[in-house]
């Protein structure tokens, strides 16, 4: 049993120490310099035994011991069979596999993935081991655990590899080069050969011909790395034209509503890096073909171009916001040319009662493009004033700039109007009280909200050129202050100053209050999404009980971004406080 297991297990990562000569120069290359530039894919682990050290000791490690999932693969069978493995390896050899496998990577791990325009991809896994002695001591284990295989020497330029064969039924294969604490395996000759050939050039005092075409010397790659952060775990770099023909392949249905192989040909690369510093956070940038993008392009950069100034309006207690500057009008006529052609007859009928409520302004052309280039919204948690239970409220904000702007704005304020009167109307007839509609003037700022009969008390307010939409009265009050007086919302700043401060685009979900207000008010929470069965809130709030320990992982979810002419940059992860006074202790409900 153990043999087969770990033959499975050492086949990918273990190498045979002959052949390659041991007397290169001593200044060696990092092992992403044995890769050529036209890989299609590249993995780069660095300084893996000294990062996984940290690791293990940090908090990021302590969040994760009392993760369900991973405390159920703690106590899974597979979990409890690699446990034998490593008591197995360490009387055979005296030191764990893992503690094994750390030292043979543990200053760089590169996996390079070549895609060529014609047969199968083809992958070689190179590596640097903290010294020599890692190399052997793998060596050893090897040989004492899986002594079956053939061993074959073989020459390239007068440096030896090894070719490994297993006996017959089986027909893997790998070819393994090595010298010192460096090694490279794969199952494709003409990779290992390369290798050798580019670790002879690169480490000579001679000759230096292989260096040009590398990986690390590509201008792409050089630009790309330059944009990500230094601190990084891990590194991927992806070039995009090898996978053209695959993603041709996969793309040929003409329902496909997005042709995936013609956006990815405005893709030159794709590169990232993955953080492991109070969180777990990942950095990706979208290399574009600039020279393949639509006109409207032009238009969506400038767009973005800034900050949303509602990211400073986003109150301390928000469990959800956005924020973001977005030309939405090229999208929503992509989206809308996609759909069929009876569907779309329909969804035009829709479009002419809304542009008629709206002055004549086409709701997808003209209303949510202007409303998108400056936008941001939240959910946060409320007390009902008649059922003193916590209920969810929010407010979405938007600022239209232009002075052609105000016209629109007038015009959505006379629509925005006329809905709360037809919603009104239908809260009256379908309720047991009469439901109206409350308008306010108070200086420049205009408020409209459903009375508080209604189910829900929407509520919207003009204050210059500044549109707010909200789930309260008292919170469209408290959202049209915040436009002189922005808000402090230390937790999110915290964040952002940390694993995004260039993004100008923000989805954040703040899971440590969310984790609280369910413990709390998961019951009340419950019954909003289930009002008419107390049987479905009952099992929807035994749900949210479950789903609380999942909450622990991390203080914050986010995706955030910022789009560049040539590049688009996104991160996305998991956050932790670094101060845990920080992390609420009782939600902040508004009243």
């Amino acid at each position: 049993m153990f043999k087969s297991l770990l033959t499975a297990l050492l086949s990918l990562f273990l190498v045979v120490s002959v052949g390659m000569t041991s007397s290169f120069a001593a200044e060696a290359p990092t092992a992403v310099d044995l890769v050529t530039a036209d890989v299609a894919l590249c993995l780069e682990v660095t300084g893996l035994n000294e990062t996984w050290a940290r690791f293990e000791a940090g908090p990021d490690m302590d969040r994760l011991r009392t993760f369900p999932p991973f405390q159920r693969l703690l106590e899974s069978g597979g979990f409890q069979q690699w446990q034998a493995v490593e008591e197995h390896v360490e009387r055979q050899t005296g030191k764990k596999l893992s503690s094994q496998l750390r030292a043979l990577f543990g200053r760089s791990l590169v996996l390079a993935v070549y895609v060529p325009q014609t047969g199968n991809p083809r992958g070689i896994l190179i590596g640097e081991a903290i010294d020599e002695a890692a190399v052997q001591t793998a060596l050893a284990t090897w040989s004492k655990l899986d002594p079956s295989a053939v061993l074959s020497k073989k020459s390239h330029h007068g440096h030896g590899y090894l070719q490994r064969k297993k006996q017959a039924p089986s027909t893997e294969i790998a070819f393994i080069a090595i010298t010192d604490r460096w090694f490279a395996i794969s199952d494709n000759e003409s990779l290992i050969q390369d290798v050798i050939d580019r670790f002879v050039s690169l480490t000579s005092e001679t000759s230096q011909s292989l260096a040009t075409d590398s990986l690390p010397a590509s201008p792409r790659f050089i630009q790309n790395r330059r944009r990500l952060k230094t601190d990084g775990a891990a590194y991927l770099h992806i070039n995009a034209r090898p996978w053209d023909r695959g993603l041709e392949e996969a793309s040929q249905s003409p329902s496909d509503p997005i042709n995936i192989a013609e956006v990815w040909k405005r893709v030159n690369s794709v590169s990232a890096c993955l953080r492991l510093d109070q969180g777990i956070v990942c950095d990706a940038i979208v290399d574009l073909e600039t020279s393949r993008l639509p006109v409207e392009w032009t238009k969506l950069v400038a767009t973005a171009a800034g900050s949303s100034s509602w990211v400073h309006r986003i109150p301390a207690e928000s469990l959800l916001a956005i924020s973001g500057r977005i030309e939405l009008a090229p999208v929503l006529r992509h989206v809308f040319n996609q759909i069929p052609a009876k569907d779309q007859a329909e969804l035009m009928k829709i479009r002419r009662i809304v542009q008629s409520q709206f002055g004549g302004k086409d709701l997808l052309d003209t209303i949510l493009p202007a409303l998108t280039r400056d936008f941001g919204g939240f959910v946060t948690t409320r007390t009902d004033q008649q059922t003193n239970k916590v209920t969810l409220d929010g407010a979405l904000g938007f600022s239209l700039g232009s002075s052609s702007d105000q016209e629109m704005l007038t015009d959505i304020d006379h629509g925005l109007d006329s809905g709360l009167s037809l919603l009104a109307a239908y809260h009256s007839v379908e309720g047991e009280q009469i439901v109206t509609v409350q308008r306010e003037q108070a200086e420049a700022t205009q408020l409209h909200s459903l009375s508080i009969a209604a189910p829900f008390p929407i509520a919207y307010g003009i204050k210059g050129s500044h549109l707010v939409i909200a789930g309260s009265k008292n919170r469209l009050k408290q959202t049209l202050d915040s436009l002189d007086q922005p808000v402090n919302s230390s937790r999110l700043s915290d964040h952002k100053g940390r694993f995004f401060p260039d993004a100008n685009q923000l989805i954040w979900l703040d899971m440590a209050r969310l984790r609280q207000t369910l413990e709390q008010s998961g019951p009340d929470i419950a019954q909003i999404f289930a009002p008419n069965s107390a049987n479905e809130a009952s099992r929807l709030a035994q749900r949210f009980e479950h789903v609380r320990p999942y909450l622990q992982l991390v203080d914050s979810l986010f995706i955030a971004g910022r789009i560049e002419s040539d590049h688009v940059r996104i991160t996305f992860g998991g956050g932790l406080d670094t101060n845990p006074a920080r992390i609420p202790s009782q939600p902040a409900p508004a009243q």
